[in-house]
């Protein structure tokens, strides 16, 4: 017979409802004996047992035997079967938290519920365990493996800094010690050692979204495989090594970004010192979209849980009051901290008034297992464009891999459970439809979007803004890879009617540079290539609250590179191409370029792009959905420009794109348009 749930405790009439939820008390076994367990209620902030919460993959394939609780039984994968298993003690219960059945899968209204008190349930258990699968001959070389390199650095960390005390992966590993334990990775006598940690670290555990809350929000967390475990912060700080070992291999390319990339961010996060009056929310990860960014190459069951997984570990799902204060610029951080705490108090009074209020959160931001994910995904874009600063980086998100014109969803809602088909633009870089003095008809603002109520139209998205130019000519899809030659010439027959090599004088369209010049440039978006590389580079020209001269510093360190480039692959000398290089600069060693710098960025940004010329003649990089006779249009609020297709009184939105154009991407356009002085005519946009 099927194991009957008990209701979890109501939610309270008055007051504050603690996060309850069930504990499994798994009984003692050895062996193939078969599973049992029991199931009580507790609040995990006061719970009566201490628990450990297991973090695992489910997987698809059933195990054969139900596993009994109670007077019942409960189907289970074939996955917790041998993690329970492997968990259990011969003499003793374990108290232990497993999503799978300590929460009624089939109550969605207690799966809403229950996710909402994902968060507390792993911050209060005594540890996280997490099951990297069944002990075999590659994940014990490799966690043994990982337990030799960490215990080698701290030896190398203890004799470099004798009067300092590291512990695990600080920020004080030096550049010399990180060559010393690549070097002890790709050891020739450590070679099936070396491929183990890859293997391990491309386990379906690093793919999937919900792992990362777990782990993000445990006090401890263990690897375990067997009777083999380790300090998992220990075995993350590990990737560094493999990601780096990839590209020495010349496995990693720049795109796609494999997801132990974002665990390096989880590392991070971990060493990062929280500061009360900073002005970031303790605990998180960052912003929502910079999150959804680093994560759309995991996995999830349900489609759903692409945003409901990371509520507890960005600041709009752990302080959504505070997230609606973000502002633009370069704010009072005393005054906006103190203004931070004072709301984030108000907040906390108003919700323990009574239930249900969960003051400054947006509905879009609460778990909801009955509306389907199109309907999620849209009211969270919705949610995304009206919250502060307003600005519409979410649209970036929309990566349209064909013609989105009768596709179920609506043109302008991202697919964020499909994945990453481009790098994303750095959009931390510009203001195409945000004047420089800022003003909040300039803002992204939705025209039938009541502040609490459902959309009008909840499927068309109204937007303001002014069109800016026609697409003429697109390229074919960009499609090579990495380690092919950059097919420069035959995107540029595509555009031009003049050949690339030699120089032949073209001028651009602003007349101030030659037009291939212009091509290189836009090739890698303005020589800077994908966002997730510029943050390291800023910060070491000392650059971060200075966007313009970042951009300045950026685009001659890009200018450079493409000389090296031009080099390396064509044979040009730096006298050739002298006009890309800053005044008094004639040989490589002052130009300090990097042809494969350019190389690797060039790709990332033009892997599943088109690049195209517009009728004034300004060039660009596209997504692969769009076609010649679309427009480009500046939507106020917007970081880019966009392309858009008329359909009747409507617009099909097809994507974010880069233009070679600084007065356009730096926001003195729009500033203009905004006071009057250039011909284009603000309108309303009817996405659909």
């Amino acid at each position: 017979m099927d194991y009957s749930y008990e209701p979890l405790p109501p939610i309270n009439e008055v007051g504050q409802t603690p996060s309850f939820t069930r504990l499994m008390l798994l009984a003692p076994g050895i062996g193939d004996h078969p599973l049992e367990c029991s199931l009580i209620v507790i609040d995990p902030a006061n719970s009566p047992l201490q628990y450990e919460a297991l973090s695992y993959v489910w997987g698809t394939e059933r195990a054969p035997t139900p596993i009994r609780c109670g007077n019942g039984i409960i189907g289970i994968t074939l996955n917790l079967e041998r993690a329970l298993k492997d968990l259990r003690v011969p003499h003793q219960t374990r108290p232990l938290w497993v999503d799978a059945l300590c929460t009624n899968q089939k109550d969605l209204d207690e799966r809403a519920r229950q996710v909402a008190y994902m968060r507390q349930v792993y911050k209060h258990a005594r540890r996280v365990v997490v099951w990297l699968g069944p002990l075999d001959g590659i994940r014990s070389r490799a966690i043994m493996r990982a337990q030799e390199l960490c215990a080698f650095r701290a030896m190398l960390m203890e004799t470099t800094f004798p009067d300092s005390n590291h512990v695990g992966e600080s920020p004080s590993v030096t550049p010399e010690i990180e060559v010393i334990l690549l070097d002890a990775l790709n050891a020739e006598s450590e070679h099936a050692s070396a491929e183990a940690l890859m293997q391990l670290f491309e386990s379906d555990y690093f793919k999937r979204v919900w792992c990362i809350q777990e782990v993000v929000a445990s006090r401890s967390a263990i690897a375990k495989s067997g009777d083999m475990e380790m300090d998992f912060y220990e075995l993350l700080s590990i990737i560094k090594l493999i990601l780096t070992k990839q590209i020495v291999d010349r496995r990693g390319p720049a795109f796609p970004p494999n997801t132990l990339q974002f665990w390096v961010t989880v590392l991070i996060q971990r060493d990062r010192s929280y500061y009360p009056n900073a002005l970031k929310v303790e605990n998180s990860l960052g912003k929502m979209l910079n999150v959804l960014m680093g994560i759309r190459d995991f996995q999830s069951t349900d489609p759903r849980d692409r945003l409901f997984a990371i509520l507890g570990i960005t600041d709009e799902g752990l302080q959504p009051v505070l997230a609606n204060m973000e502002v633009m610029g370069r704010p009072n951080a005393k005054r906006l901290g103190m203004m931070h705490k004072a709301v984030a108090w108000v907040a906390d009074k108003a919700n323990s008034s009574r239930p249900g209020i969960d003051f400054g959160r947006n509905p879009a931001l609460k778990p909801c297992y009955t509306k389907p994910a199109m309907e999620i995904y849209r009211n969270f874009t919705r949610y995304m464009v009206r919250k502060q600063p307003r600005l519409l980086d979410i649209l970036s998100h929309v990566q349209h891999t064909k013609d989105p014109n009768g596709e179920p969803y609506p043109s302008w809602v991202p697919k964020f459970d499909t994945p990453r088909s481009v790098s994303y633009f750095p959009q931390q870089l510009y203001l195409a439809g945000v004047p420089y003095t800022g003003h909040y008809r300039y803002f992204a603002e939705l025209h039938d979007c009541p502040l609490r109520g459902e959309a009008v139209e909840p499927n068309v998205l109204q937007l303001d803004g002014f069109i800016f130019d026609q697409v003429v000519a697109v390229t074919a899809p960009t499609n090579y890879t990495l380690h092919d030659d950059t097919p420069v010439e035959n995107m540029w027959s595509q555009l031009f009617g003049v050949p690339l090599f030699p120089r032949s004088g073209l001028r651009y369209a602003d007349g101030k540079e030659q037009a291939d010049a212009a091509f290189f440039a836009t090739l890698s978006a303005g020589a800077f290539g994908p966002a997730l590389n510029l943050s390291d580079q800023i910060r070491k020209a000392g650059l971060e609250h200075e966007r313009l001269e970042s951009i300045e510093y950026l685009t001659q360190l890009g200018r450079n590179n493409i000389v090296r480039w031009l080099f390396q692959s064509r044979g040009y000398p730096v006298s050739t191409y002298q006009d890309l290089l800053p005044s008094g600069v004639s040989n490589f060693e002052q130009a300090m370029g990097d042809a494969d710098s350019y190389h690797r960025g060039s790709w990332s940004m033009l892997l599943n792009r088109r690049l195209y010329r517009t009728r004034a003649g300004w060039l660009g990089l596209g997504p692969n959905a769009m076609r010649d006779g679309d427009i480009l249009v500046v939507l106020y609020g917007g970081s880019l420009p966009f392309v858009l297709r008329p359909t009747g009184d409507d617009w099909l939105y097809i994507g974010d794109t880069y233009v070679h154009n600084s007065d356009l991407m730096n926001g003195h356009l729009v500033d203009r348009v905004r006071r009057g002085q250039r011909s284009h005519h603000p309108m309303t946009f009817r996405l659909v």
